[in-house]
């Protein structure tokens, strides 16, 4: 009979050992999940969570399937895994994760993880300025029809694509955040 909680006794993890443990993303994203709420998650909302990232989605826009495969991989291979590491306590026979005392060693280089996704927002700026920077130069250079636009058009463009994108930033992070 299987025990019902996998959580060993606290051990120091070499720093090999701990970036192996974080090199995986969903590995990562346990850890982030579970920081963000207090005490146990069940697998499932945890898994639906996951897919949900890993398909660019709302969690209710998962498919079984989608986080099927995320579950799966998660109860085989991940969660026994960070559990074996007392960075977690995983009630299998429950389904219900949580942190334990060894999750304090990850936290410094969860935090710069949590940052370098937070500055992926800088592509979609770029993206879009140019994207607006293309017909601007054509206009000034004179080439038609760009040139029959006048500069209040480009401008109104300009302002309802970044305010468009901002506004995609903000629902995202409050989202990711909720």
């Amino acid at each position: 009979m299987e025990p019902q909680l996998s959580s060993p006794e606290p051990a120091d993890l070499s720093r090999d050992d701990l970036f192996s443990m974080l090199r995986n993303e969903r590995r990562r994203e346990v850890i982030h999940h579970l920081r963000e709420h207090e005490g146990p998650v069940d697998l499932r909302d945890l898994s639906e969570h996951i897919a949900a990232i890993e398909n660019d989605c709302e969690p209710a826009a998962v498919t079984y399937k989608q986080r099927k495969r995320v579950q799966t991989a998660l109860y085989q291979m991940h969660l026994p895994k960070l559990a074996d590491r007392n960075i977690i306590s995983y009630d299998r026979r429950a389904g219900r994760i949580e942190l334990a005392a060894g999750a304090e060693s990850c936290l410094p280089y969860l935090v710069a993880d949590a940052d370098r996704r937070q500055r992926r927002w800088w592509r979609w700026y770029l993206a879009v300025a140019a994207v607006v920077a293309v017909p601007v130069g054509l206009a000034a250079l004179g080439v038609r029809p760009f040139a029959s636009v006048p500069g209040f058009g480009y401008a109104a463009v300009a302002c309802a694509a970044f305010v468009a994108i901002s506004v995609l930033q903000v629902t995202r992070e409050r989202t990711r955040d909720a």
